[in-house]
């Protein structure tokens, strides 16, 4: 017999019979343990009357079976061992007990004695059915060599013997019984667990059903109540959505009259600037990379040529867009000014000068502002063959004509702000090779300060000069086509961090 149940509430049946069948194995093992250790000796009482041909077999057979019962049983309650190996140590002892015969010749006593012993086994024992089978054969195979041996018998004798038969039926029937008691329980076992389960789950879902139908009705009135709400705002963003228009058309014109001015300022800026023709007729072998972030920029460039001397600079203001801008148009009037009108083309007293008039003009010293400006100036007089460069924390980069790279940095002040006044506060004129060969760079720090490429990280000045090494040598161009394409892949789609000013020049040869 098997029963076969769906796992359907959680829980493993064969699993729990399992468990089961150790717990009611233990006790009923336990039980018939101390049956054994203290009952068993009383049946001995009718036989102690009767003389024993060798009264120590007869101490062990009758006994002995209590003694070791009775050390296995301590040996399973200290180690935990198998009820089942409890339980046939138990039918050993008590099949061969059973087996000795005082007088041989008392055959219906032996009868009894092993029947009743098969019937307590099926009643009390509870074991796998195949351990029934092979205590049967295990049983009769002790019963016919205590017999032979005890009764100078031989084997043909005991099953000659009348009513071994009976006995024979008898096992069968007994351990036949004990299997299908074993059966039972285990079906009536899993029968009563997956009815506990069923009814568990039924009482699970009744409750959340009525758990289901609160929610409901709770969520039915919280419904009727959210639709009048909204009804309501319905009404309110019908109303909103007119004022939001109304708005809209609004912000778009201001829009469309903030970005018209802006442009407009764009116009003014670019005119502020050097022409591309100015810019080559002074240094044929030129480029400028200007890419502005916003409409306007914070960074500009200058070129004049005054008294036989060319004057170029790249100038990066603070902030970028509109405020940037307004600083570039204050930079710009004051190079005008300095250059221009009082004649100064010294590059260091440029950018001094370029300073008290930031700081005059944004009233500087009687207010918090600190806003100014980086530059990097070049000076050239070819009649002389000089060059001189001062710079506002932004370098001058020179790649020889053997690739070499030389940096001539800037001075670590800015143009702008408040500082003391003193030798130390002051632009200092550096004096550079004249060699045509050579090709010069000034910048601001747009280009570097890009992030983008494969870990979205700023480009860097060190794999800027990298680049402008390597392409020193190519047409000024095709340098500023190689750069402009370089920034963009860097960028890969994200926004541009900051204004870019990047100009390249070769100086003339006669």
């Amino acid at each position: 017999m098997k029963l076969n149940i769906a796992d359907s509430f959680g829980i493993n049946l064969n699993d729990a019979w399992k468990q089961e069948y150790k717990r009611i194995g233990h006790i009923y093992a336990r039980w018939g343990a101390l049956l054994v250790i203290f009952l068993f000796p009383l049946s001995t009482i009718p036989e102690l009357s009767i003389e024993k041909a060798n009264i120590n077999v007869w101490y062990a057979f009758r006994y002995g079976p209590s003694l070791v019962v009775g050390i296995v049983y301590l040996l399973h309650q200290k180690f935990k061992f198998s009820h089942e190996l409890l339980f046939e140590i138990i039918a050993f002892c008590l099949f061969t007990s059973a087996a000795y015969m005082v007088d041989c010749s008392d055959w219906m006593t032996y009868l009894i004695s092993i029947i009743t012993v098969f019937i307590t086994s099926a009643v009390l024992v509870i074991l796998r059915p195949f351990y029934f089978v092979i205590n049967f054969f295990a049983v009769f195979l002790i019963q016919v060599l205590v017999h032979t041996y005890f009764c100078d018998a031989g084997v043909l004798d005991y099953f000659m013997m009348k009513g071994v038969n009976i006995l024979l039926v008898v096992g069968i029937a007994a351990f036949s019984m004990a299997a299908f008691r074993y059966y039972i329980m285990k079906n009536n076992f899993m029968h009563r667990v997956a009815l506990q389960e069923a009814h568990f789950e039924l009482q699970e879902r009744n409750q959340s059903l009525i758990k289901a139908q609160k929610d409901l009705r709770f969520k039915s009135d919280q419904i009727s109540e959210q639709n009048e709400e909204l009804k309501m705002q319905k009404e309110e963003i019908l109303s909103q959505r007119d004022a939001m228009h109304s708005q809209k058309d609004f912000i778009e014109k201001q829009n469309r009259d903030i970005i018209g001015s802006i442009r407009y300022a764009q116009r003014i800026q670019s005119a502020m600037l050097p022409t591309d023709a100015f810019i080559k007729s002074m240094f044929p072998k030129s480029f400028v990379l200007f890419l502005p972030r916003d409409i306007v920029s914070g960074d500009f460039y200058w070129a004049a040529e005054v008294n036989g001397k060319k004057i170029l600079a790249a100038i990066d203001c603070t902030g970028h867009g509109v405020p940037g801008a307004f600083m570039s148009l204050v930079g710009d009037t004051n190079l005008n000014q300095i250059v221009l009108q009082e004649g100064v083309t010294d590059p260091a007293e440029v950018l001094n000068k370029l300073h008290e008039g930031v700081n005059s003009y944004l009233k500087q010293s009687q207010n918090e502002n600190q806003d100014g400006m980086d530059a990097a100036i070049a000076v050239i007089d070819e009649n002389a063959k000089t060059f001189h460069f001062a710079g506002a924390r932004n370098p001058l980069v020179i790649v020889r004509e053997d690739q070499q790279i030389e940096v001539v940095k800037g001075d670590k002040i800015s143009i702008g702000g408040k500082r003391k006044v003193n030798n130390d506060d002051q632009f200092t004129s550096n004096v550079i090779d004249y060699n045509p060969k050579n090709t010069y760079y000034i910048f601001s720090d747009g280009y570097q300060d890009q992030f983008g490429g494969p870990k979205d990280k700023k480009f860097m000045v060190g794999k800027l000069r990298t680049l402008l090494q390597e392409i020193s040598d190519k047409e000024t161009t095709d340098q500023m086509f190689l750069l402009n394409k370089k920034f963009e892949d860097w960028k890969r789609g994200y926004s541009q961090t900051d204004d870019v000013l990047l100009i390249g020049f070769k100086l003339n040869e006669f």
